[in-house]
């Protein structure tokens, strides 16, 4: 019977399945990634065309006449920055695409695992939301300074806007191209109040042995209290201790050591994805628990 590859179920409880299973998952992931070149090169070259044929093309008068105010080149500051921003967004999103290496097969068996414990997975795409809302913002201000409804007769006041304006431009930018890497990605909501992200991890160059085609599960909870605060950290080293939770990992999480909160971390792989979840899960349990303990006195 001929068996369709795309209906097969992974199963990584045997040894041939896990390679079957990482082969699949890693021959996915590079197709997914030949898919996304052309968008990102296509990306660039509309973008480089744009700024360096368009865009001086359009700037130059018909027979010498000056440009009148309805011409929509009165608006190329307006019309530059929707386009610089959209691009320069959507670079970062299908960057963050590619790294996030998340393939449907492994999707699809990590949202049976968190299924079958009685919780939801979300795919967040936040940094989407912050885009549309502070670029607007954004057009809408250099459309209306080109317009001349913004404007100031004092120079104090003008320097002040124009400050104010390319801090503005810089942070709609910045925001959610940050909230893109740091943020967006595969996330389980426990109790209404802790967020617990996932992300896999593992090689795709060719490998020897087969421990190196490990497949990699990194969770992480949200922040749940300052490093500063010595009981609030005790608390959490006897919480980690007690359930075995790394407190300092390499690679994906190694950015939260330089935060100032504290996090749960865990680390799985496909095989005992469920068991390392839940301990995770009953982490922040144990920690709610011994902090009502604490308030109660």
């Amino acid at each position: 019977m001929e068996e369709d590859n795309n209906l097969r179920k992974i199963d990584f409880e045997y040894g041939e399945e896990d390679s079957y299973s990482y082969n699949k998952i890693k021959k996915e992931y590079l197709k997914k990634t030949i898919k996304f070149f052309p968008f990102l090169s296509g990306l660039l070259i509309i973008t480089a065309i744009y700024f360096t044929l368009i865009y001086p093309i359009l700037l130059i008068p018909e027979d010498g006449i000056t440009i009148t105010w309805l011409t929509p080149y009165s608006f190329n500051l307006t019309i530059n920055w929707t386009v610089f921003s959209l691009s320069a967004f959507l670079f970062f999103y299908l960057i963050k695409i590619l790294i996030m290496r998340i393939t449907p097969f492994l999707k699809e068996q990590i949202r049976n695992d968190i299924n079958a414990l009685g919780f939801i997975i979300k795919e967040k795409r936040k940094s989407v939301i912050f885009f549309v809302i502070l670029n607007s913002i954004s057009v809408l201000l250099l459309l209306l300074i080109e317009l001349d409804i913004i404007y100031f007769n004092t120079l104090a006041l003008n320097t002040l806007f124009k400050g104010f304006l390319i801090t503005y431009l810089f942070l709609s930018m910045l925001i959610p191209i940050l909230l893109r890497f740091s943020y967006d990605g595969l996330s389980v909501t426990l109790k209404d109040k802790y967020n617990v992200s996932i992300k896999p991890y593992y090689k795709i160059r060719r490998v020897k042995t087969k421990d190196s085609q490990l497949i990699g599960i990194f969770i992480t909870s949200n922040k749940i209290a300052s490093k500063f605060n010595k009981n609030k950290k005790s608390l959490y080293t006897q919480i980690a201790k007690s359930r075995w939770l790394p407190r300092k990992r390499k690679s994906i999480i190694s950015k939260y050591r330089l935060s100032p909160f504290l996090r749960f971390h865990e680390f799985s792989t496909p095989v005992n994805f469920q068991k390392q979840f839940l301990n995770l899960a009953l982490a922040l349990q144990d920690w709610d628990l011994h902090l009502e303990k604490i308030n109660s006195f």
